[in-house]
């Protein structure tokens, strides 16, 4: 018998009626199955939306409340976190991170940045002997000697490779090391973000919250599927396959529905909460950086969020993208003017992104994971934001087509194009 998924429901402000009415289109043609979708504007939730199912052995719906696993969309909420520290002064983006942790100049990190780790540029997207996330919590000195002793596998700086998971062990330790009450980044991250801010996200799910976890689908890859993701790579997959066949504990595409394992904090990859606390971070960041009478951060804190500090082709991933400090920038062209909206993507079609233009935060989750997604960006938030950023138009009267693109050879193309054409404008009216 055809399984039925609930068609979506929630929340969408005067204005903003049209996402959810494309939400629904997208279930009926069979693309959404169960996720979530919500976004801030200037301030105020405009769109909380909710369909398909969490669970689909036993036919439990998404609902409001229902926690997705954002895997590596985790990394913004640790670039905030950090950007939070750094403001504080414990921290400096140039400074070598051996300063703070002497132990990790060991082995040719000495002159390693937290910027350069940051932007994946420090040469350590994993480790050369594989290891146990576990160890986080079951020999926490093990992983510690792991970290330590680990060279980069190139010379930092040169070029960029993405860390899928080890990003965030090294962000760990460095925390640590600076706060006074020498807290984790996942315990430093709830008490002076997460709690304040009223965020219903997590590094690493408690048990008792762990009810409101979606239960991730089956993810099934084809020959035709590797095939295209051969096709695209564009550098040795050797990096790739080091990165991605690790932790060991990581033996499935469903691990993270795994009770102990969601609970280790992680800040690379297992934050787990509602779309509308993700969308809310972004959001906050996007309208100023305060809410509620209260500062997240300041705007040249924010504004350093937005830098690319890596671009071109990855040494991990074989694809084009572009880094910050420790987020993920998306370019976006409108007529003659561009900029990055800044988030950070995750695996199997987790997203989320503010839009400083706009003051817009959006966030986007889903339990159907596809695992070629970062290959053929067929991504099921694009037709959502696509209509989101129309009905600020109409609200706004802004009559351009806005485009996102891939990668800063993209916007430099589109800026070259904008230039002869307006060249071309000016001389006809002479």
């Amino acid at each position: 018998m055809p399984v039925k998924y609930p068609l979506p429901t929630g929340y969408t402000a005067p204005g903003f009626e049209r996402v959810l009415r494309v939400y629904r289109d997208n279930f009926t043609k069979g693309i959404e199955k169960g996720s979530s979708f919500a976004a801030y504007y200037k301030g105020k939730l405009i769109v909380n939306i909710w369909g398909g199912l969490a669970d689909q052995q036993v036919k439990r719906p998404w609902k409001d409340h229902t926690f997705g696993f954002f895997y590596s969309t985790t990394k913004f909420f640790a670039a905030v976190t950090i950007a939070h520290i750094v403001e504080r002064g414990l921290l400096r983006y140039d400074e070598k991170i051996a300063k703070y942790w002497p132990d990790f100049a060991k082995n040719g990190k000495e002159e390693i940045t937290l910027e350069m780790l940051l932007s994946h540029k420090a040469g350590l997207p994993a480790l050369s002997n594989n290891f146990e996330l576990s160890w986080m919590k079951d020999d926490p000195k093990k992983l510690y000697d792991a970290l330590v002793d680990q060279k980069p596998l190139w010379n930092p700086g040169d070029g960029h490779g993405y860390s899928p998971v080890v990003f965030g062990l090294y962000l760990n330790e460095i925390v640590k090391r600076v706060d006074k009450k020498g807290r984790t980044l996942s315990q430093y991250y709830w008490e002076e973000i997460g709690q304040p801010f009223g965020l219903d996200f997590h590094i690493g799910v408690p048990a008792h919250l762990q009810y409101r976890a979606a239960r991730l689908e089956p993810v099934v890859l084809t020959r035709e599927d590797l095939a295209k993701m051969m096709e695209a790579f564009k550098l040795d997959p050797t990096i790739y396959a080091l990165a991605f066949s690790q932790p060991t504990d990581w033996n499935s595409s469903r691990k993270l529905n795994d009770p102990d394992f969601l609970q280790l904090p992680n800040s690379s990859s297992h934050g787990g909460g509602t779309a509308e606390a993700v969308a809310k971070l972004a959001g906050i960041l996007a309208n100023g950086g305060q809410h509620d009478g209260k500062t997240l951060l300041s705007p040249d804190s924010i504004a350093r969020l937005q830098e690319p500090l890596a671009d071109g082709v990855d040494r991990t991933t074989g694809s084009e993208n572009i880094h910050g400090r420790g987020t993920w920038l998306i370019p976006v062209v409108e007529g003659d003017q561009s900029w990055f909206m800044y988030g950070h993507a995750g695996y199997g079609d987790q997203c989320c992104a503010a839009d400083p233009r706009y003051k817009m935060g959006w966030a986007y989750t889903t339990n159907y994971l596809d695992p070629v997604i970062n290959f053929n960006n067929k991504n099921k938030w694009r037709p959502l934001i696509k209509e989101l950023f129309e009905c600020v138009h109409r609200l706004e009267n802004v009559q351009v087509e806005r485009r996102i693109l891939l990668s800063l050879t993209q916007l430099e193309q589109e800026k070259s194009h904008a230039s002869q054409k307006s060249q071309v404008l000016q001389q006809s009216k002479l």
